[in-house]
């Protein structure tokens, strides 16, 4: 069994608990009280507000989709409105790591269907996803990773340095903590360690934190190969593992926190519309 195979066999079944934890935790949610009814009427309307956001991204409210969830759920327009540090911390760490998840869901996807399955490894625009060193892949995974180590680096400041007296530390966010420490840590030494294998193709320049860090190990005489496919399925599993905790831990207010803000616009857009339509109608 190779490393691939391996990375594959547990990261599937990690995910689907993933996806059976957030059922678990919306359905959880919408068993509760909802502008004061009770169980199964707040149950009825919190899933007719997922299925109108469902079906509004296949129809022509789609523009109010994208519109809602940039300003609520991700630049966080309540959290701005708070505290500018905290909505900084949080908009770095969530943009990094939502620049990398796409990266690689588009590599997984160009290399494992459109290049195997379809054959499609000659076409430029499709191989460049799974080409790390291509520079607008290099560019891009170095942006994603900066985003997130400058997102962390404010949180552990405000978090462990200048905490206010309100804002209270316990073992949930110290595994918060200690997670996004070894998710960013491993994946710069993941890359440190490729940029000196045979993995690596030139140039390599536009990997422009993890090159010069790279050049700075280079006269090491290790097995760099090994090293690196090694270090590539641990990052990616641990990566796995702590995405599988995240309906179960603090990370969840994240998320939390921009769909119930995205739902709560949605509605209230949504229905200005259709009032505005009768109106129209009237």
């Amino acid at each position: 069994m190779n490393e691939e195979t391996l990375f594959w066999i547990v990261h599937l079944p990690l995910m689907a608990i993933f996806l059976v934890g957030m059922a678990s935790v919306l359905g959880t949610w919408f068993q509760g009280r909802v502008e004061g009814q009770e169980g199964a009427s707040a149950a009825r309307k919190g899933l007719r507000l997922v299925w109108s956001g469902l079906s509004a991204i296949f129809s022509a409210r789609f523009p109010l989709v994208i519109k809602t969830f940039v300003t609520e759920a991700w630049f966080n327009r309540r959290l701005w409105k708070v505290s500018r540090w905290r909505w900084l911390s949080h908009f770095l760490l969530l943009s990094g790591f939502m620049l990398l998840m796409v990266l690689s869901g588009i590599a997984a996807l160009s290399d494992k269907v459109l290049y195997h399955l379809f054959h499609l490894g000659h076409v430029p625009w499709i191989s460049m996803w799974y080409t790390p060193d291509h520079p607008i892949t290099a560019v891009l995974n170095e942006v994603g990773g900066v985003m997130m180590t400058i997102g962390f680096l404010f949180f552990l400041v405000r978090r462990y340095l200048v905490r206010t007296p309100q804002l209270r530390t316990g073992p949930m966010d110290t595994w918060m903590v200690v997670a996004l420490g070894l998710i960013l840590l491993s994946g710069w030494v993941t890359e440190i360690v490729r940029l000196n294998s045979s993995h690596a193709q030139p140039p390599l320049g536009f990997s422009f934190v993890s090159y010069p860090l790279s050049l700075l190990v280079a006269g090491l005489e290790l097995p760099w190969d090994a090293m690196f496919e090694w270090l590539y399925v641990g990052h990616g599993l641990l990566t796995s593992v702590i995405i599988v905790t995240i309906p179960f831990s603090k990370f969840m207010h994240v998320i939390a926190g921009g769909i119930l803000a995205w739902m709560d616009q949605f509605e209230k857009e949504t229905a200005l519309g259709e009032e505005g339509g009768a109106h129209v109608a009237a």
